[in-house]
């Protein structure tokens, strides 16, 4: 290892685990699928909440949703911020001599609270510009450790439709049929899902090409010794049952990893962007005492050496928004066979974000008034139910609740409890909805000092406790 150890993070926008190292044989991705011949692929990666700039605060805090504030997106009439005392990546990293830096897109606020030294907001559909700047950064960053963060807008869509013609024509035009591409069992299998797709893999590859450019100029810059690299997506695909959802076709999410000294193959272990920061840190060596206490995240800098390593078997969700329309507040835990959701908002509907509501796919499926969208039922993707327990071996797209198996109740009790001690461990403010449903004890309650949600030393065994016994 270098004596200037470094971190780079290449973010997609609205990407699933889509490419070839992720079994998909028609998406064009070469790039990315060199770095994960090369580095670990995250074969149960998920984001925390299905939301740009609320996932992108996940990752620069290391914080969910409920504690860092930013419950949605940032720009807009949404005005979504981060709370100010927040101490996050950036400030972390500042204060340890690390050069850090932003470009492309950040989608979080306000500036004060990530600090980066260099901060630069080109337009993240022109790789062009990324590739530019990054080159810039580089060469400020020669001889010193650093964390660079560039974000492509790619693979989302611009507006109601992707739209090919975005961008600087520097991008690859690599077209896709509608007829090869792969329709998931979540959607139904239209010609009108094939176009959109086509389109979404076309985009899929721009971004590939991202990675490709940037990869590129870390290596022209003598950095590729000194660096680790991460690819990692925001949330899942931009269609309706994926994004702004609770399902896992909205949470899944890939990460590949490469660390400078080797270590490839592939982990099962279930992670969450929460661990995102707190693997920074690890590699970075900032001393443990510099990190918020209110992290609960892991490094995942164990798995590289041990991708089977203890300690990795639960993770957790929580989301509350997207846009200031989409308020559908759930948090969720799983291990590695069975997912428990907690709908807090379930006598509503959960609406689409503007984009999904827009999209050809969900058009075609309120014209032709379909009653299944692949697997599931359509009713199914707007009405939820109050709480769900999923086998995710037998129903990986999430379509039998079985919250009220006999023969599950071990299971959903153990889940139930998991989820209830991580919610009080972070003070999670949708507690009191808990609470007036008659789900959170009064004991309890009355231990959070002010309803700030301040939990008490041991009061997180007691929950757990408590839960398991309901």
């Amino acid at each position: 290892m270098s004596t200037h150890p470094s971190v780079l993070v290449l973010i997609a926008d609205d990407w699933s685990p889509l490419a070839g190292c992720y079994g998909n044989a028609v998406v064009r991705t070469p790039n990315i699928d060199s770095v994960a011949a090369k580095g670990m692929l995250f074969e149960r990666a998920y984001c925390t909440t299905p939301s740009c700039a609320a996932s992108r605060a996940n990752i620069l805090t290391g914080l969910y949703s409920h504690q860092h504030g930013q419950y949605g997106h940032t720009h807009g009439v949404h005005h979504f911020s981060t709370h100010e005392h927040v101490r996050s990546l950036p400030a972390i990293l500042n204060d340890a001599g690390v050069l850090t830096g932003m470009i492309g897109k950040d989608h979080v606020s306000p500036q004060s609270v990530y600090p980066f030294s260099h901060y630069d907001k080109s337009l993240p559909w022109r790789t062009r510009d990324l590739v530019a700047s990054t080159r810039r950064f580089l060469k400020d960053a020669d001889g010193k450790s650093f964390y660079l963060q560039v974000g492509s807008m790619y693979p989302h869509r611009t507006g109601g439709d992707f739209d090919p013609s975005v961008g600087d024509g520097y991008e690859p035009d690599v077209r896709y049929s509608p007829d090869e591409v792969i329709v998931p069992d979540f959607l139904p299998d239209t010609i009108g899902v094939r176009h959109e797709l086509a389109d979404y893999y076309r985009f899929v590859t721009r971004f590939d090409r991202f990675v490709g450019e940037v990869l590129g100029e870390l290596e022209r810059a003598g950095r590729i010794r000194d660096t680790l690299v991460m690819i990692l997506s925001d949330h899942g695909m931009p269609f309706p049952g994926a994004k702004a959802s609770s399902y896992n076709t909205g949470h899944h999410c890939p990460l590949i990893i490469r660390h400078p000294d080797g270590y490839g193959g592939k982990t099962d272990a279930g992670v969450n962007w929460t661990d995102i920061a707190p693997t920074v840190t690890d590699f970075l060596d900032v001393s443990p005492e510099e990190c918020p206490e209110e992290w609960t995240g892991r490094s995942l800098l164990p798995l590289l050496a041990h991708p089977a390593a203890p300690g990795y078997e639960l993770t957790w969700f929580s989301h509350s928004f997207h846009e200031v329309t989409n308020y559908y507040p759930y948090r969720a835990v799983l291990d590695r066979r069975y997912k428990y959701v907690r709908h807090l908002a379930y006598r509503e509907p959960m609406p689409l974000g503007t984009d999904l509501y827009d999209s050809v796919t969900w058009q075609q499926v309120l014209a032709d008034n379909s009653e299944r969208m692949g697997s599931r039922v359509t009713r199914d993707v707007c009405f939820r139910p109050q709480e769900a327990l999923y086998d995710l071996d037998d129903d990986p797209m999430e379509t039998v609740n079985l919250i009220d198996e006999s023969g599950l109740r071990e299971t959903a009790e153990r889940l139930r409890a998991a989820l209830m001690q991580m919610r009080l461990r972070t003070r999670d403010p949708w507690l009191e909805l808990d609470y007036q449903q008659g789900r959170l004890p009064e004991h309890l309650r009355d231990g959070l000092s002010g309803r700030s949600w301040h939990v008490p030393r041991g009061l997180a065994p007691l929950a757990q406790e408590e839960c398991a016994r309901q």
